[in-house]
C-alpha cells in the first residue's frame, strides 16, 4: 500500500465515518458474490423445503451427520485453541496495545460496551436454554458417561455442560475474530473485512479482491444460517409464549405474524445506526437481564443457587479441558467391543457441544466484526476482559439461577405447587417433553411473585433480544457487500432491508419445516467452514506476535 493510500485509510479508520445513500454504495461498489452466492443457496434450501419438507429434512440430516461424525475432534481441539488464544491476550505484551494507537480515545462507556457485546451476542440463547439445559442433562445425562440421572453427580454434570456451552467456549469464538479484525483495522489500517484479520502475516495479500471474496463470501453464508437459526428459536419460544399468556394457537399463521414484526422491529433498528438503535435496545436488553435474574435469584431457592453455582464450578473449572474435549470416541456403553475401536452411534457430543461450537462459529466473523466497532481506544486486553471474561461469567451465574430454579421445581415440588401449574404432568420435566423447550422459560418464571406481570415482559424481552441480535449481524453484513467501505459507518437502508428479508424468510422456512432438529442442523452447516478460517487466522496472529511483538512500531502503540 502507498504512503497516500494509508493516510487515506489511518484517516478514514480514526473517525466515526459517514453513512451511505444506495447511490454512493453503488458508486463505490456492491460486491456481488458476497450478496449472489449466499442468497443463491438459500433460496434454493428455501425452495426444497416449500416443495417438500421430508426430504429436505432428511438431507439436512445425512449432512449433518456426516460433517459432525466425522470432524467433531477438529471443532472441540480449535475451540479450545481459541480458549488459550483468549488467555495468551490476556498475559502477553501485546496485551497493552491499544486499539487505534496510543493516544487514541474510547467513543463507548464500559456499560454500553459490554451491554451491547451481551446483546449482540448469545441473549437469545441463554433466555431460550436457560431454564431448559440443566433439567434435560440432568435427567437424561449422556449415556457413555455413566453417570445414574436425577442423582447429586448428573445435576453437578447437567450445570457443567451448560457452562461448557454459554460462557469462555462460545465467547472465544467472538473475541477471536474481533480482536485480531480490529488490530487489522484500527493499527495496520486495513479495510473494515473479515479478510483483513489475515493482514498481520499475509500483509498486502489480505486485500486482494479474490482473498476478501472468498473469505467474506463464506462469511455472509454462515451468518445467514445463523441469524435465521437464532430468530426460529425465537419463533418457538414467543409462540409458546403467546399461546400460553393469551391461548393463541401456535401454528402456522402465529409464526408467520411473530416472525412479520420482528422483522420489521430489527429493520427499523438496523436503518436508524448503531448509536440510536442498537445502542438504545442493548442498554434496555441488558438491564431487563440483570433484573430478572435479581428477581428470579431472590424469589428462588437462593441458598440452594449459592451451594450449586459454587459447587458445579468447582467441577466445570478443574474439568474444562476434559469437557471441551469429549467427543464420545467410544460406543453408547463407553466400551471397547473385543480389539476393535467403533464410532460412536450416540453422538451426544455433536448433537450438543460440537453443534454450540459450531454455532458460534457461524456468528464468530460478524459478530467480532460488530465488536470492532465499539473498541476504539482500549486496548487487546481491554477487548478481552469486557468481551470474553465478563460476559462468560454473567452466562455462567444465569444459568446457575434459571437452571437451580428448573432443578428445584423438578425436585422439589411440593413446595411450588401452588404457584407452577404443571398441567397434569408428572414433573417439570415431563411438562417439557410434552409442551417442547420452548414453553419452558416461561412455566419456571411461574415461581417468581408475580409472574402474571412477568411473563409478558419477557416475550419483549425475548425479542428485544433477537432484534438486537439481527440488528448488529444486518447491519454488518451490509457494509461487507460495499467493495470501498473504508471510513463508512452505515450503509443504505435498502442494502439493511434486503439482507434482513433474507434471514426472516429463511428462519421462517427452517422453523416450519424442520422444528428445532432442523433449526440446529442448518447452523451447524452454516457455521462448519467459519472453524477453519478462525484457525488460519489466530495462527498467523500469533505467528505475527513472535516475529513482530517487540518491534518498535508495536510498542508504541501500547497503552502507558
Amino acid at each position: 500500500m502507498d504512503k497516500n493510500k494509508r493516510e487515506e485509510n489511518m484517516s478514514a479508520a480514526s473517525d466515526k465515518g459517514i453513512n451511505l445513500t444506495l447511490k454512493q454504495a453503488f458508486e463505490r461498489g456492491i460486491r456481488p458474490a458476497v450478496i449472489l452466492v449466499p442468497v443463491i443457496i438459500f433460496v434454493t434450501l428455501i425452495a426444497i423445503g416449500i416443495v417438500d419438507s421430508g426430504t429436505f429434512l432428511t438431507m439436512l440430516n445425512a449432512f449433518f451427520s456426516s460433517l459432525m461424525v466425522n470432524g467433531s475432534w477438529m471443532v472441540s481441539i480449535g475451540t479450545l485453541g481459541f480458549v488459550l488464544f483468549m488467555l495468551l491476550i490476556l498475559v502477553h505484551p501485546i496485551g497493552k496495545v491499544k486499539l487505534g494507537g496510543k493516544d487514541a480515545k474510547p467513543e463507548y462507556s464500559l456499560w454500553n460496551w459490554f451491554a451491547i457485546s451481551l446483546c449482540a451476542g448469545i441473549g437469545t440463547g441463554i433466555v431460550f436454554w436457560g431454564a431448559v439445559e440443566p433439567l434435560r442433562f440432568a435427567v437424561e445425562p449422556q449415556l457413555s458417561t455413566g453417570i445414574t440421572p436425577n442423582t447429586r453427580e448428573s445435576v453437578i454434570w447437567s450445570l457443567s455442560k451448560s457452562y461448557l456451552h454459554w460462557s469462555f467456549a462460545p465467547y472465544a469464538t467472538y473475541v477471536i475474530f474481533g480482536i485480531i479484525i480490529a488490530y487489522a483495522y484500527y493499527n495496520l489500517h486495513k479495510s473494515y473485512s473479515i479478510s483483513s484479520g489475515f493482514a498481520p502475516l499475509l500483509g498486502a495479500t489480505s486485500e486482494k479482491k479474490w482473498f476478501r471474496g472468498i473469505i467474506d463470501t463464506l462469511t455472509v453464508f454462515a451468518i445467514t444460517g445463523g441469524v435465521a437459526g437464532s430468530l426460529g428459536y425465537g419463533l418457538l419460544q414467543i409462540g409458546s409464549g403467546l399461546n400460553t399468556v393469551f391461548g393463541i394457537p401456535a401454528e402456522t399463521p402465529l409464526y408467520v405474524g411473530i416472525c412479520v414484526v420482528i422483522v420489521v422491529a430489527y429493520n427499523t433498528s438496523s436503518i436508524t445506526g448503531m448509536d440510536k438503535g442498537i445502542k438504545w435496545l442493548s442498554d434496555k436488553n441488558a438491564w431487563m437481564f440483570l433484573i430478572l435474574m435479581v428477581l428470579a435469584f431472590l424469589a428462588g431457592p437462593s441458598q440452594w443457587i449459592c451451594n450449586l453455582l459454587t459447587e458445579s464450578l468447582g467441577s466445570f473449572l478443574p474439568n474444562f479441558f476434559e469437557s471441551i474435549t469429549a467427543v464420545s470416541a467410544f460406543t453408547d456403553a463407553g466400551e471397547v467391543a473385543g480389539s476393535v475401536w467403533h464410532k460412536a452411534s450416540e453422538m451426544w457430543p455433536q448433537w450438543w457441544d460440537e453443534y454450540y461450537f459450531v454455532d458460534f462459529l457461524s456468528f464468530g466473523p460478524i459478530t467480532g466484526l460488530f465488536l470492532i466497532k465499539l473498541a476504539k481506544g482500549r486496548t487487546l486486553r481491554e477487548f478481552v476482559v469486557i468481551n470474553w471474561v465478563v460476559p462468560s461469567f454473567f452466562g455462567i451465574i444465569w444459568f446457575a439461577i434459571f437452571g437451580g430454579l428448573s432443578l428445584d421445581i423438578q425436585y422439589n415440588y411440593a413446595a411450588y405447587a401452588g404457584r407452577v401449574n404443571l398441567e397434569g404432568c408428572a414433573s417439570l420435566f415431563d411438562y417439557m417433553q410434552q409442551y417442547g423447550n420452548e414453553a419452558m422459560m416461561l412455566k419456571v418464571i411461574e415461581a417468581i411473585p408475580l409472574a402474571f406481570i412477568i411473563k409478558p415482559i419477557i416475550l419483549v424481552l425475548i425479542i428485544l433480544s433477537f432484534v438486537t441480535l439481527a440488528d448488529s449481524m444486518t447491519s454488518t453484513v451490509s457494509l461487507m457487500t460495499i467493495k470501498n467501505n473504508i471510513g463508512v459507518n452505515e450503509a443504505p437502508a435498502q442494502i439493511k432491508l434486503m439482507w434482513g428479508l433474507i434471514m426472516g424468510v429463511t428462519s421462517l422456512v427452517f422453523t416450519l419445516t424442520g422444528g428445532l432438529e432442523g433449526i440446529k442442523i442448518v447452523k451447524t452447516i452454516a457455521g462448519f467452514p467459519i472453524l477453519i478460517v478462525g484457525l488460519a487466522m489466530m495462527i498467523m496472529f500469533i505467528v505475527y506476535i513472535i516475529k513482530h511483538g517487540k518491534d518498535k512500531e508495536v510498542k508504541d502503540m501500547m497503552a502507558d
